[in-house]
């Protein structure tokens, strides 16, 4: 199986530098001293260890054609330059992993193709993906490689649960956008006779009008509005998680970046002054992935250009710094030299 060296690239190593406290202690590391930096289009050995691998999505076609502020497709450089300095938590019992960057070039199709194809070399290497966006467009395509990686498995494709402001489940006459993918994905399901399963957090009614809310209720979509939420607290929302995670095998997970307050992250292509604060989402995505039921994994919408202070790209990585943290399990006969 091989990328497209077109739409392909292996990342630039110096995104991952930073502080170096003590080299030759182990508790001093930060993540740019773990990180290694693979290419997908050179064997890779199925890992031995815990293994997270982060894979860059770089796009903006979506949002252009979302008619959506641009910007997101510097997102995932500055995902990483925000994480690089993250401290570990990790023993040696851990791999952090970067595949490098899809880049749509204008060509959204073949690029979710090719992140499609990306997402499938990295499970099957028994590596968590860990997608950085890119506009929210990048969930078809990371949907598209969860699903054939599981049907190879002879498993049924992924629940999705997306904490987003909006359905994204717009009409694509003249092709996908990053409001589109999800009612791609039901299109999908219905053409291969699979259950579309969809579960959205933090919708603002605001954000989305009535004929989305009517077709996301036509396909059997749940949903969460942000107001419920804020109103009704974490309990019954979780509640509600619990009932839709409980018959599945495997649960995908995309965080849209406009589901926060625009005073938590001003760097996103459609700001929300009322959206829900960072406690109660990281709350929330570290009790999908105390499920052990968590496939994959990708954050959405972060737009540099927009983006006070990095403020937007800080959030993201701190996300994904108490995700991985949660999803870690230390091995317990690893011994530590002194």
């Amino acid at each position: 199986m091989v990328i497209s060296s077109v739409l392909y690239s292996i990342v630039n190593k110096q995104l991952w530098s930073g502080r170096i406290d003590d080299p030759s202690d182990l508790e001093s590391y930060r993540w740019h001293q773990l990180v290694q930096c693979i290419d997908l289009n050179k064997p890779i050995k199925r890992v031995q260890k815990q293994s997270f691998c982060f894979l860059g999505f770089k796009s903006d076609t979506g949002v252009q054609r979302n008619l959506g502020r641009q910007g997101a497709v510097l997102g995932p450089d500055s995902i990483r330059q925000q994480m690089a300095n993250l401290p570990s938590w990790f023993n040696f019992d851990v791999q952090l992993l970067d595949a490098g960057d899809i880049v749509s070039d204008n060509n959204l199709e073949e690029a979710q193709e090719v992140l499609a194809m990306a997402v499938k070399i990295i499970l099957q290497a028994g590596m968590f993906p860990v997608l950085l966006g890119g506009g929210h467009e990048i969930a078809y395509g990371h949907y598209l490689g969860i699903r054939q990686f599981l049907i190879d498995q002879k498993m049924s494709p992924p629940a999705i649960i997306n904490i987003d402001a909006h359905f994204d489940m717009r009409p694509y006459p003249n092709g996908g956008s990053s409001g589109t993918m999800f009612h791609q994905i039901a299109d999908l399901n219905l053409a291969h006779q699979e259950l579309f399963k969809y579960l959205v957090l933090g919708i603002q009614q605001s954000g989305n009008t009535k004929s989305l809310f009517n077709r996301a209720e036509s396909l059997g979509a749940k949903y969460v509005l942000a107001r419920d939420i804020f109103e009704h607290g974490l309990q019954n929302v979780k509640e509600l998680i619990y009932r839709y995670m409980a018959t599945e095998e495997n649960i995908y997970l995309t965080l849209c970046s406009d589901v926060f307050s625009s005073a938590f992250a001003p760097g996103v292509s459609a700001p929300q002054p009322f959206g829900m604060n960072p406690e109660m989402v990281l709350k929330l995505i570290k009790y999908i992935a105390l499920s052990g039921k968590l496939i994959s994994f990708d954050v959405a919408e972060v737009a540099p250009r927009f983006d006070n202070d990095h403020q937007t790209a800080k959030l993201a990585s701190i996300i994904i710094f108490a995700l991985l943290n949660t999803l870690y399990k230390p091995d317990a006969n690893l011994v530590l030299e002194s």
